[in-house]
């Protein structure tokens, strides 16, 4: 990717939107107290950090989204998919505790620019860490090309296994 594109702030543009509409939508849940009864600890806060979120943030963002949109368009103009990890981690093993949600996709450019552009995505195994952990991949799209990032990742597919395979059992 281009530096100017990977210099863009995706992240903060999409979350800044993503924070808001998940306020609005929550909004009743946490009104009526329903947070304090999710059983783990890091989700008890988020939903009251989302309702501070300026409306002139928000707007400004929305209007930026305009930008991005168009930006990543013309990124994506010559390809038929982007490939990309799913997480820049590893899922959690059982019996930690769950990182904080934006530890997982801080630096996800891809991520980011197709959540916020509304750009199609699927992820699909890949295999596995040393630790036995599953992996994935994910194919981004142009807008409105489902089709080609569905046969991208079916070709991926139908030239690996990893979709075939499990984790080890635990012990």
């Amino acid at each position: 990717m281009r530096s100017s594109f990977q210099t863009f702030p995706f992240e903060a543009i999409t979350r800044t939107i993503l924070n808001a509409e998940s306020a609005s939508v929550f909004d009743e849940f946490v009104m009526e107290g329903k947070v304090s009864e999710l059983t783990a600890p890091e989700d008890r806060f988020g939903a009251y950090a989302r309702t501070v979120v300026l409306a002139k943030d928000y707007l400004g963002a929305l209007r930026l989204r305009v930008v991005m949109a168009k930006a990543v368009d013309e990124m994506m103009s010559t390809y038929d998919a982007v490939v990309a990890p799913t997480y820049r981690s590893v899922a959690t093993p059982i019996g930690q505790p769950f990182r904080h949600p934006t530890e997982r996709v801080t630096g996800d450019i891809v991520g980011a620019a197709g959540n916020g552009a509304g750009l199609p995505s699927i992820s699909v195994p890949n295999g596995f860490t040393r630790g036995g952990l599953p992996t994935g991949i994910q194919f981004m799209g142009k807008a409105y090309d489902e089709n080609a990032v569905l046969s991208v990742a079916c070709e991926y597919q139908s030239l690996t296994d990893w979709h075939k395979h499990h984790p080890p059992p635990l012990v």
